[in-house]
């Protein structure tokens, strides 16, 4: 079951005078830690919908390998415009999504994985009998979401009588659920301003001849043209020029010996890009590939460095 994450970075407060998603934790940042703990939990794709500050936080998390998406509105448009924005795109992308605000970045990998475990079609965390985030919903309670037109967002589409019924309380020991971090002062907190992102081993796949040719970031390329059906979009999000895109492409298919993709200009819809068939079974194999290598490092890693294993970040 593959398991995605929404992140809502578009800035929707209009009273906050701090950004919250770039406020520093630890050794990092808001939005830095989320990724990165849902990234440890075994979390792709990882969707975060921008808007305000949006070129310098896209620049900020760039290396990650999320998909970005702005939400230019988000001066006009609440926090659960921005959910739905990003529910609409990520619904085909996964069986699940787990959906949370920029602003909740202290859960731990663990939770995240306890939260996996359950069998329901929308799982709440809990500590002390309180609901924190994140909050993971299945594909097919999204459009359930998608049609609430109330004035409590997210909370109170899951709270409708409808949806109240699927929603499953997982009781956690991670009082991160529920541990804002909304402006400077709550940065400099001791349990935050002391709390290191957790030591993790972080592996990358690259295919090579006389050098590397293709890799996590070649490959992150192709996903966001196959989402976007757009290379031009998908240099934008990755923050490279569409020269640097179009030579990366050119040597992976001259080394692979096909073309990975399709493209056409023009007409009534404007240009286009896809990926070939071959491009389409070579991204997928890589895919699968990188994740058989990434649950035998965490397994390795917890053989040789147990102590480091789900532990405090």
């Amino acid at each position: 079951m593959k398991t995605g994450a929404l992140i809502i970075a578009a800035g929707q407060e209009k009273e906050q005078k701090e950004f919250r998603p770039m406020l520093p934790v630890g050794d990092s940042t808001v939005i830095r830690r989320i990724i990165i703990t849902m990234q440890q939990a075994g979390i792709e794709p990882i969707v975060v919908i921008t808007g305000k500050q949006g070129d310098e936080l896209e620049r900020h998390i760039a290396r990650l390998q999320v998909i970005s998406l702005r939400n230019r509105d988000y001066e006009t448009t609440q926090m659960f415009d921005s959910i739905c924005m990003g529910l609409r795109y990520i619904e085909d992308l996964c069986d699940r999504v787990f959906i949370l605000p920029a602003k909740f970045p202290m859960f731990l990998p663990v939770t995240i994985r306890q939260m996996m475990r359950a069998d329901a079609p929308v799982v709440c965390p809990t500590v002390e009998g309180r609901r924190g985030h994140p909050v993971l919903v299945s594909r097919k309670m999204i459009s359930r979401i998608l049609s609430y037109h109330g004035d409590s967002g997210l909370r109170g589409a899951l709270r409708q009588p409808e949806m109240e019924q699927w929603v499953m309380e997982i009781p956690v020991e991670d009082t991160g659920i529920i541990q804002a971090v909304e402006r400077k002062e709550d940065s400099s907190r001791p349990s935050v301003e002391k709390k290191k992102i957790q030591i993790h081993p972080k592996i990358s796949l690259n295919l090579e001849r006389n050098e590397a040719f293709f890799g996590s970031s070649v490959a992150q390329f192709l996903k966001l043209i196959a989402h976007t059906g757009s290379m031009q979009t998908a240099c934008r999000q990755m923050h490279m020029s569409y020269t640097k895109g179009w030579n990366l492409l050119k040597e992976a298919e001259r080394q692979f010996g096909f073309p990975l993709l399709v493209t056409g200009s023009g007409g009534a819809v404007g240009g286009f890009s896809q990926l070939t068939p071959k491009g389409e079974e070579l991204l997928k194999k890589y895919g699968l590939m990188e994740q058989r290598l990434r649950e035998e490092a965490e397994r390795l890693f917890q053989e040789y460095f147990p102590e480091y294993a789900d532990g405090e970040i």
